[in-house]
């Protein structure tokens, strides 16, 4: 649209090491295009042979381990979301042996107008158990396993991981549209409990916004990132980003590499409790609870906030050790019993 900003080309690092990755990529905590990354990868030269390749490659590695897979009907776009009355989704999840998944796409693949079919998230050491080892991720702790993604033409909704997030596109081409975390305010989040994959998601289709019902989608688009992989090609997203995913051709191939901190996934929980405990004060109060949680939680130097007390009374507030993280949880039950 004439109006809406377009996104700014992603940076794009070559030949990085994971030294490179640790010390330069991680500490900036920005997205960047791992060019090439996985270019000599087996699964990668099979993936550049053909549709055919890949999927004998990856049905010879595969077990009888069944996926999570969303079915859509032609008329959906590629477009995983909600119904347009909110009461659902505009697809159906069944659980599908990973092999017959990659029959049914190349069955479907000549189909003009096929039904969408999307298997996402799946472990491959459950359903590809030699992948990792054959395809081994350089910038990575064995300890972090690959997922899987097969499907044809998607569009996933804008939406962020608690975890740091590397993606590797195998087969076609792969855009990813970036939002950093501020930009929440201006994307348009729906609902929390409700939600199509786990974490909430934009309620604005990037491809046809709706300008006039979201208007502050262009500042959103005034920060975004774009970054099209190609196979062999990786993404870092660091957490909390949002990130927008399109594939587009009738057989692609992902792997992404998620991995967190022990408590990562409880920062949303953190949020709900938030939700019920100070959104709705008077606003002096609110203000008042935002100083704490500023001295408290969101200060680099937040140790600082203890360093006055001898170290055997420190408690909730000491430095960071399986033991504080335990008065923390105890701590917490106590509050939340109140409830």
């Amino acid at each position: 649209m004439a109006d809406l900003a377009a996104p700014k080309e992603m940076e794009s690092r070559d030949a990085v090491t994971r030294q490179i990755f640790d010390t330069e990529i991680r500490p900036a905590g920005k997205p960047v295009i791992l060019k090439g990354l996985a270019a000599d990868w087996p699964a990668t030269q099979a993936a550049a042979q053909s549709s055919d390749a890949i999927a004998s490659y990856l049905t010879g590695l595969a077990s009888d381990a069944k996926v999570m897979t969303y079915l859509g009907k032609p008329e959906m776009a590629g477009r995983f979301f909600y119904r347009e009355d909110m009461r659902g989704f505009n697809f159906e999840r069944r659980e599908i042996a990973i092999k017959k998944v990659i029959a049914k796409l190349l069955d479907i693949r000549e189909d003009p107008s096929p039904m969408h079919i999307y298997a996402g998230a799946g472990q491959s050491a459950e359903l590809f158990p030699a992948f990792a080892a054959a395809n081994p991720m350089s910038l990575l702790d064995a300890a972090v396993t690959p997922r899987v993604w097969i499907g044809n033409a998607a569009r996933v909704a804008p939406h962020f991981d608690a975890s740091e997030n590397i993606a590797v596109a195998l087969r076609e081409r792969r855009r990813f549209l970036l939002f950093p975390p501020d930009q929440v305010k201006n994307l348009y989040i729906g609902p929390f409990e409700v939600t199509m994959a786990g974490p909430p998601a934009s309620m604005v289709d990037p491809i046809t916004p709706d300008l006039e019902r979201y208007p502050k989608y262009r500042e959103a688009m005034n920060h975004a990132l774009v970054a099209d992989l190609e196979p062999g090609d990786a993404i870092y997203i660091p957490s909390l980003w949002w990130h927008f995913v399109q594939s587009f051709e009738s057989f692609n191939v992902l792997v992404n590499y998620w991995w967190a901190n022990e408590t990562a996934g409880a920062g949303l929980a953190a949020v709900a409790h938030g939700l019920l405990s100070i959104r709705d004060l008077p606003s002096n109060e609110k203000q008042a609870w935002r100083a704490l949680f500023d001295h408290y939680v969101f200060n680099d130097e937040a140790s600082g906030a203890a360093e006055h007390l001898p170290e055997h009374i420190q408690g909730v507030l000491g430095p960071s050790s399986t033991e504080r993280d335990r008065k923390i949880a105890a701590f917490l039950i106590g509050g939340l019993s109140d409830i």
